[in-house]
């Protein structure tokens, strides 16, 4: 209001109810300088003011018609409130009649209400109208008569007057808090210039709503603050879950308590105790509250929901009822998938009932079993599927569920643990290089399994012990598989653990046991038809036979393992006989069919998710680059495979050291090589890396120590190329 306006009123309001001549006004107004023509500048100024006062024309001057008191029903504002100050800007923001904030219970709605209600009141002089509908409570709902007439009491009027009519030119804010739909609409104002604040649980997409979430971690910590909690909150914040009404919880529980120990109990008993003793203040009553409003079908998809354990849930395990939990923010909804906030899992956790558990694993188990089957080419099925798979219709479907339901497969496997449901994930998590996943559950599994299903497990966890470098445990995994396979007649999968350990053996150097499980396997997968272990097979004894020093007989193999490879459409044994083909190619200094073969190899990994695969080749294809001087591009290689290996893989990590070492003909990087290959046993990347610690301090000490490593562990074709080496140093 300007200076103009301010002076109109006061002149008008110190004569309440009667005229004020105009010559009186326009003195009030224009003391100093009057304008030339003041009555015409008079009616400009009332013609304003009538946009929120009642301001009569009469023959002599103007009439204020005095307004009833104001009421202001608001609750106090809170003196400790923190952050919103997103939501708080989107709301300044809006330009419309009425305003809605929506979320879910618990979450600050009234809090923030309150506080918008306050910083609005300037905007309506005539009054703040507030109301508790109760719609989630204990007790019975305020009725919409009830909340008129107490709105017709504060506007001055009594039992037979309108609602409506009261607010006629006047400038009110109605807040309804806690409302339902279905009482809200005889309740707004419909007068122009008033406005309304609606909260409630639920969804109110007919209304410009702001839905709230739960607190930033930094206004977390400042609420605690402000209530006067000291110590390292961190773990508090994450157990309330960021939720307000948990937060202002457990603020008013630690008075005078031990910070750890009031922790310590929320570990344990999370949602009891989040409540306050002598009180109707918890969390657990909240969500009672919304529970009891869904209808029965609803109430018995979100106990449902508490039996999936993973972080989302898809609409086809969900169903038609989970759009009512939508609209009741007891879900939240991203895109196709489904969330629950943390403390509401665990509500819906407890509810959820065994059959609802069982019925939440046969649905994935199910699926598993249909992807795996399009995935798992080129892999031994350690167990047997399922009796009725979900079918899928190709690899990139198959893939791109396993991709979308990793996170709940895992964390199923983990609640439920189960050697068939790891056995339908294996192949998948092997490709991807999802190696921690897979012995999460594989462990998980093996606690509880016994006989072929522990063998299974054991299968599992010996690669991964391979690729980490603790070779003796995975050595040991694999013996108790292949005994407990060989005993149950099932030979497929014992020469799929006797096919690892020859893997094992050799990267260890220890190339005589390699070569024996090896032809143990082959023998194996020959009278038994099993064509796609057979092309694996071939694979290794390339690698073998490299390292014996028969490079032609090695990349005989790998070229009929690859033929093969192509022929079933197994594209994973494609890509890695293409990766190691390009190993012996390289190493007989055919250096363009090696390239050739390393980038199809590449390409192949790629396109199809095979992660490990694409480490290794990077890797290897390093090297080629080294040995046609085309060092960065090499580093480029081996940089890119540490990014994709992360800490999943031990063997990546120091062979792709090795190559930054001789890129960066670093010395100090060589020692690091050596001191981890070592550590772990990787034999044959030891060797290498003595050899080229030598060849870049041209010392034949470090040759002839690299030789000797070599022999001792029947590495021919390393040995010899040493010697060679060795022979040009000076």
């Amino acid at each position: 209001m300007t200076d103009r306006l301010r002076a109109l009123r006061a002149a008008l309001a110190a004569r309440p109810g009667e005229p004020v001549p105009f010559d009186v006004l326009a003195a009030e107004i224009w003391p100093d300088e009057p304008p030339l023509h003041p009555r015409a500048a008079l009616r400009t100024l009332v013609s304003r003011l009538r946009a929120t006062e009642q301001v009569i024309t009469e023959s002599t001057g103007y009439r204020l018609v005095p307004r009833p008191p104001a009421p202001c029903q608001l609750p106090a504002d809170l003196p400790d409130f923190v952050g919103r100050k997103e939501e708080i800007a989107l709301l300044e923001l809006i330009d419309a009649p009425v305003r809605a904030i929506t979320g879910l219970p618990g979450v600050g709605k009234t809090v923030l209400a309150v506080r918008e209600a306050h910083r609005l009141r300037e905007q309506f002089p005539d009054g703040q109208l507030y109301v508790n509908l109760r719609g989630y409570s204990t007790g019975p709902p305020m009725t919409v008569q009830q909340a008129l007439a107490r709105f017709v009491k504060a506007l001055g009027g009594g039992p037979n007057d309108d609602y409506h009519e009261l607010l006629r030119n006047r400038r009110v804010l109605v807040v309804l808090d806690n409302a339902t739909a279905d009482v809200i609409a005889p309740l707004l104002p419909a007068t122009p210039g008033c406005a309304a604040l609606i909260t409630s649980r639920s969804d109110l997409p007919q209304f410009t709503q702001v839905r709230l979430g739960v607190l930033a971690e930094q206004e977390a910590h400042e609420l605690l603050k402000g209530m006067r909690v000291d110590g390292d909150t961190s773990e508090l914040i994450g157990l309330c879950a960021r939720l307000p009404l948990a937060l202002r919880i457990a603020g008013a529980n630690l008075a005078g308590r031990h910070l750890p120990d009031y922790v310590e109990e929320l570990r344990e008993h999370r949602l009891e105790a989040l409540e306050i003793e002598d009180d109707d203040t918890a969390v657990q009553a909240t969500f009672d509250l919304s529970y009891r409003k869904l209808s029965g079908q609803a109430r018995r998809t979100f106990d449902f929901l508490g039996a999936v354990p993973g972080p989302d849930i898809p609409r086809g395990l969900a169903g038609a009822p989970i759009d009512e939990l939508v609209a009741a923010n007891l879900v939240q909804q991203n895109g196709v998938r489904f969330q629950l906030h943390d403390l509401l899992r665990l509500y819906a956790h407890q509810r959820a009932t065994a059959q609802d558990r069982r019925t939440v694993f046969d649905w994935y188990l199910k699926r598993a079993d249909g992807a795996d089957a399009v995935l798992n080419v080129g892999f031994t099925r350690l167990l047997p599927p399922t009796a009725d798979p979900v079918p899928f219709a190709d690899r990139e479907e198959a893939m791109t569920w396993f991709e979308t339901e990793r996170l709940n497969l895992v964390a199923l496997a983990q609640d439920q643990p189960d050697a068939g449901l790891v056995a339908a994930m294996r192949a998948y998590l092997l490709q991807s290089g999802y190696y921690a996943d897979l012995r999460t559950v594989a462990e998980a599994a093996l606690r509880v399994e016994a006989g072929q299903r522990a063998a299974a497990m054991r299968v599992c966890l010996s690669y991964l012990d391979w690729r980490f470098g603790a070779h003796r445990a995975a050595i040991s995994h694999c013996e108790r598989a292949i005994a407990e396979f060989g005993a149950a007649g099932r030979e497929a999968e014992q020469a799929t653990a006797l096919n690892i350990l020859a893997g094992i053996y050799h990267d260890i150097g220890e190339l005589d046991l390699a070569s024996e499980h090896l032809n143990t396997a082959l023998r194996l997968y020959g009278p038994n038809g099993m064509h796609a272990q057979l092309i694996g097979g071939l694979g290794n004894l390339g690698l073998v036979e490299l390292e014996l020093g028969r490079l032609d007989s090695a990349e005989a193999a790998l070229r009929r393992s690859v033929a093969l490879a192509r022929e079933s459409d197994d594209l994973q044994h494609t890509s890695n006989g293409l990766n190691n083909l390009g190993v012996v190619l390289a190493a007989q200094h055919k250096y363009a069919e090696a390239e050739e073969a390393f980038t199809e190899a590449l390409d192949l990994s790629q396109r199809n998710g095979l992660r490990p695969i694409e480490m290794s080749t990077r890797v290897e294809y390093a090297e080629l680059l080294i040995a046609t001087d085309r060092r960065e591009e090499a580093r480029a290689q081996a940089e890119r495979a540490l990014e994709l290996a992360g800490a999943d893989d031990l063997f990546i990590e120091v062979d792709a050291g090795l190559v930054l070492a001789e890129v960066n003909r670093s010395v100090t990087e060589y020692d690091e090589v050596l001191r981890r290959a070592a550590e772990a046993g990787f034999r044959i990347i030891e060797v290498r890396a003595l050899a080229g610690k030598a060849a870049l301090t041209q010392d034949k000490a470090w040759y002839a120590k690299a030789i000797e490593r070599a022999e001792s562990a029947g590495l021919r074709y390393r040995a010899d190329l040493f010697r060679k080496l060795s022979s040009g140093t000076s």
